[in-house]
């Protein structure tokens, strides 16, 4: 029976060691580069900015001039009958009558409009619309930030969880090792029926291991193709391989935060807008100028009129002066509004540095703690394989017991897993870093 499910367990080994090696291996440029080409949310903010930039134009903001062109035909036809005085002054009238006349007018005129001044309001306009096409541009960087970092975590899992398989098949392996070392010897009358069992029972709990390690790399590869939009059920592997970026010193990186972070530059654009908002305000003040101008035609036939046909074409052209001079206050208090915003947006940026500071000094602090974590752990791994080996030789001499062995190998194994772990956290801290910094787009 032993037997049987060691042979079992080796063959399931081999079967996921083969799946896992057959799988096509994703880098983590690959899997963001999915993730954007799919996400809708991407896909729509970017359109969003197309939008944006196309209203931040000289003509939305009423600095060109308006050219248009009216035209029209009108027909009718009527029973008329008209009655007029003499012109002598005698005081006879006379009458003219006429049964389906028909009248048509012919209309057509091209016009120009041109606002001379407004108080600089179509300037202020134009700034405002470019102002808002900067922060619809931020705004889509911030969530392409955030869907790249999100990426890079659901890919840093998927490596976390296949080096956790790894180290439990090695586990594994060991255990099987020492289960047909404890069953040949207790067959050759050398060893006891207790070490028997305590091998099987070490077998039977990492294969549990293993299999509770399968179960969490498929659900992190699920996880990780839901996110990049496609289907959960497709196999791959990740490249395990660990470059750490040359970060510069952290007084460096704390400048590049306060000029660079997206969250913060999006603060700072809020207020660039809220005074346009002010100036647009304020030029209301001002009277507005109008220049119009334009060719006009106009002709008309009547049956029934003693002027008979009539045409009219000519150029025309004018100034007009508007000036508010009451309007209850509503220019006023649109001032003393668009000021409280502008208030407001500078409160939110010293509120969004303080927030941007803190993050930066807790994933600094994080960043550093893990990188230490792991230099810790990759000096003492050479202890912990030493002790396993060495365990194992005493073993075998009958110096020590299949409990104190298997205290060293699960000590080794926990040595690796903290070693993985240590890794990708620094590869996440990093990824933080990165974002914080503004600098995770500009990567080559």
């Amino acid at each position: 029976m032993e037997t049987k499910i060691k042979t079992t367990t080796m063959l399931l080994m081999v079967f996921l060691a083969l799946k896992v090696q057959a799988q096509d291996q994703l880098t983590l440029a690959d899997a963001i580069g999915i993730t954007l080409q799919e996400n809708h949310d991407i896909q729509i903010a970017q359109l969003d900015t197309v939008v944006s930039s196309n209203n931040a134009t000289a003509g939305n903001a009423g600095l060109l001039p308006s050219i248009y062109a009216v035209g029209g035909y009108n027909y009718s036809e009527n029973n008329t009958e008209i009655e007029f005085a003499a012109f002598d002054g005698s005081g006879d009238t006379q009458s003219i009558r006429a049964d389906f006349a028909e009248t048509e007018e012919i209309s057509a005129s091209v016009n120009v409009e041109y606002t001379l001044f407004d108080g600089l309001g179509g300037h202020h306009r134009l700034k405002l619309l470019k102002n808002s096409n900067k922060a619809t541009a931020l705004q889509t960087r911030y969530r392409i930030e955030n869907t790249v970092l999100n990426t890079t975590f659901f890919y840093l899992n998927v490596a976390t969880q296949q080096a956790n398989l790894v180290i439990a098949q090695e586990q594994l392996d060991i255990s099987n090792e020492r289960l047909q070392r404890a069953e040949s010897q207790f067959n050759f009358g050398a060893g006891n029926r207790t070490t028997v069992l305590n091998a099987e029972v070490a077998v039977k709990n990492d294969s549990a291991a293993l299999r509770q390690n399968q179960l969490r790399y498929k659900t992190a590869q699920a996880e990780l193709n839901a996110f990049m939009g496609r289907s959960p059920k497709i196999g791959f592997s990740v490249d395990e391989e660990v470059d750490f970026y040359p970060f510069i010193d952290k007084e460096q990186l704390e400048a590049k935060v306060l000029e660079n972070n997206a969250r913060l530059k999006l603060s700072q654009q809020g207020l660039e807008i809220s005074e346009s908002e002010l100036s647009i305000a304020k030029a209301e003040r001002y009277p507005k100028v109008l220049l119009h101008g334009g060719y006009s035609y106009f002709d008309q036939t009547n049956e029934a009129n003693l002027l008979l046909s009539q045409q009219l074409d000519g150029w025309n052209v004018g100034v007009g002066v508007r000036l508010n001079i009451f309007d209850g206050s509503r220019v006023n208090r649109k001032i003393q509004n668009a000021q409280i915003r502008i208030d407001q947006e500078k409160l939110r940026i010293d509120q969004t540095e303080l927030q941007v500071v803190k993050d930066f000094e807790n994933t600094y602090t994080e960043y550093e703690q893990a990188l230490n974590d792991l230099n810790i752990e990759r000096s003492n791994l050479k202890t912990f394989e030493q002790n396993f080996e060495r365990n194992q030789i005493d073993f075998r001499n009958g110096q020590i017991t299949n409990t104190q062995l298997r205290e060293a190998q699960l000590d080794l194994t926990s040595a690796k897993t903290r070693i993985v772990t240590a890794t990708y956290t620094v590869k996440q801290k990093e990824a933080e870093l990165l974002q914080l910094t503004g600098a995770m787009l500009k990567l080559e």
